[in-house]
């Protein structure tokens, strides 16, 4: 490959990605509904251009692939053949092909075969019966066709309501749906002019279809808003066969934009490096903030006011560069539901919410494999088979849902199924067995604490392992990855009525909301998803349980009360009472609260996370440390292992 086309490889690359998946979401969505025509066009428009770029970068194969593809497509299309699950399956089977092929010639390869795909593509379609006027034997060629087979021309006139506020939207819906019925040859007035609604009411299309008027006007008037349509025969000559071969792209040509979006690609390298750069400043402008205050100087303040607001914005927007919804990652989910589903012999309905909340593109590449294998148990050991789920008088197909919420600082991710559940009794009996646990513990865990055993490693009530869980690992890692990530899992499930969990991530690995509290000359820093309340010790009233203090609150709820002196190990922890004038901070983690004491409360700062040195790694309770605006090192406070550090 030449230098030239080698800077192109990495934008193909990426632009390929995107159309593989456009194509696969495609073919599951036109599996869902067969007569629906939107799907077919997002698959033939995926594949017709990636056979385009691929022929552009010279890759042959992969461009001979794509163009069998689009063929095939076209025959669904036109009405000539059923989107039956055969052909679906097919198409994705091509798919995982095209992704083979495409790494295999990007990187100069040439060992990927697909020719049995590419020959079963073929074979499906030439399985439609040519137009009789085609069917001539020993004659090849172009054959003229009537105005029957390629279908009449029409000049469509819609009329929008007089109330109508987006005319664009209404034209662009209209134009969109008699693409779908034939092809679009013109709009008066020019697409131009519709896009920025240079029109009165009436527009007119030209389109060439084998539908009816009947159906066109149907079609139309179940627009909002549409008023009128009317439909005459257009004259015209029959098109020539370079017309016909420029068809498609005339048509997608005169349907209207709504919005164009101009974008770059920049390398999530660039976005560290200015995540760390715009970190820096943070802490500089810190500085300058306390040497303004310490100076009492009126007009280094008034320039700081300057360079804070400025410095502000641009952190805002270098953080919203890396924030990614959650739907790049979980678009690729819905291909691998269906099939495993079919593998496991299960029925199930997917369902997913949330696609738009967005997260940290670090934190997002590294909760694929965990999102995996909890859809995978939901699949394998949460739905039942329809039998079974029949005998229970639930219905014939499950569901599993896939959501993500956004909760403060904080974005959760949820796996929930109605399959058979958890059996919190069955999983206690697994653990005693295996010497996790001691039997006479039992009134000391609560079922939550129960269900998490499940998180061991090596833990598993499967009676046999199968290819896709059960073998005694996954959960472990799943709870692994989430708690590197500075996140927490949750369990809930009850036997017979399904499973859910919870996935609790920071929207950001690098800057934090946090409050800085100290224990003596120490400054400490707490994240501040993690802080309920801040209280003074008379707004709370002190008591003990079992010889342990503990906090009782407004509300009558009990906390358990540990001195920040003591869990970071700078006195004997012995569970004393808070002193005159300490702090209560109420910290929440892993969906229980305790109550940290603390000798000085400094507010609330924005602090850069700097990861600790590898040989602190193995310490509990602490999560990485920041620089403060006096050049002060403060150590960022791990709520998740905070309470046991030094037990």
């Amino acid at each position: 490959m030449s230098d030239d086309m080698a800077a192109y490889r990495d934008v193909f690359l990426s632009e390929s990605a995107e159309h593989t998946q456009a194509i696969t979401e495609g073919l599951l969505a036109l599996e869902n509904d067969p007569n629906d025509l939107e799907p077919v066009e997002a698959v033939f428009r995926g594949a017709h251009s990636l056979k385009g770029m691929s022929a552009t970068m010279g890759y042959t194969r992969t461009a001979e692939l794509t163009h069998k593809m689009e063929s095939l497509m076209d025959t669904v299309r036109k009405r000539e053949q059923a989107a039956d699950s055969s052909l679906i399956d097919l198409m994705l089977r091509a798919v995982d092909a095209l992704r083979e092929l495409i790494d295999d010639e990007s990187s100069g390869g040439c060992t990927v075969d697909v020719s049995q795909v590419v020959s079963a593509i073929v074979a499906r379609t030439g399985s439609v019966s040519p137009p009789a006027a085609t069917r001539v034997a020993g004659v090849s060629g172009h054959v003229p066709q009537s105005d029957t087979q390629i279908g009449a021309l029409y000049r469509v006139r819609v009329t929008l309501g007089e109330s109508c506020v987006l005319k664009a939207v209404r034209a662009y819906m209209a134009i969109k749906r008699l693409g779908h019925m034939g092809e679009v040859i013109d709009t008066e007035p020019g697409v131009r002019q519709i896009e920025d609604e240079q029109f009165d009411r009436s527009f007119s299309v030209i389109v060439r279809t084998r539908e009816s008027e009947t159906a066109i006007v149907s079609a139309l008037s179940a627009i909002s808003e549409v008023d009128a349509v009317d439909v005459c025969v257009e004259e015209a000559a029959a098109p020539s066969l370079a017309d016909e071969r420029s068809a498609e792209e005339h048509r997608r040509a005169s349907v209207p934009k709504l919005t164009e979006t101009q974008t770059v690609r920049v390398s999530i390298g660039h976005l560290d490096s200015m995540v760390n750069l715009v970190g820096e400043l943070v802490i500089i402008r810190s500085r300058l903030d306390r040497l303004a205050h310490e100076l009492d100087s009126n007009e280094l303040a008034e320039t700081l006011g300057g360079l804070k607001r400025i410095s502000g914005e641009l952190q805002h927007e270098v953080m919203q560069t890396r924030m990614v919804p959650v739907g790049n990652i979980f678009n690729r989910f819905p291909r691998m539901v269906r099939d495993l589903a079919r593998d496991l012999g299960r029925s199930v309905s997917f369902e997913m919410g949330g696609l738009d909340i967005e997260l940290d593109r670090t934190v997002l590449d590294e909760i694929g494999d965990p999102i995996v294998h909890l859809l995978r148990n939901a699949i394998d050991h949460g739905i039942e088979p329809e039998a079974e789920r029949e005998a229970a008088g639930k219905p014939a197909r499950g569901t599993v849902r896939l959501e993500a919420s956004r909760d403060r600082e904080l974005v959760r991710i949820i796996v929930q199924d109605d399959g058979k559940g958890m059996d919190a009794e069955r999983i206690w009996s697994k653990a005693v067995e295996r010497g996790t646990v001691q039997a006479t513990d039992r009134d000391s865990y609560t079922r939550g604490d129960i269900l998490m055993l499940t998180c061991e490693p090596g833990f598993s009530t499967a009676e046999k392992t199968t290819v896709v869980s059960g073998r005694g690992v996954g959960m472990d890692v799943v709870k692994g990855k989430i708690e590197y990530l500075g996140g927490t899992v949750t369990i809930d499930s009850e036997p017979g009525h399904g499973s859910r969990i919870v996935l609790s991530l920071p929207l950001t690995l690098a800057i934090i909301q946090s409050l800085l509290v100290g224990a003596g000359a120490q400054v400490f820093a707490v994240p501040l998803s993690a802080v309920t309340e801040v209280l003074a010790r008379d707004e709370v009233r002190l008591t003990t349980v079992d010889g342990a203090p503990v906090v009782v609150v407004r509300d009558g709820s009990v906390a358990p009360l540990f001195r920040l002196d003591e869990v970071i190990g700078a006195s004997e922890r012995r569970r004393r009472m808070p002193e005159e004038g300490d702090h209560i901070v109420l910290v929440e983690s892993a969906g229980e609260i305790r109550a940290l004491a603390v000798q000085h409360l400094l507010g609330r700062h924005e602090v850069v996370i700097k990861p600790l040195s590898p040989l602190f790694k193995d310490l509990r309770g602490l999560g990485g440390a920041t620089v403060l605006g006096d050049g002060r090192v403060a150590i960022i406070l791990d709520p998740r292992t905070l309470f046991g550090m030094g037990a």
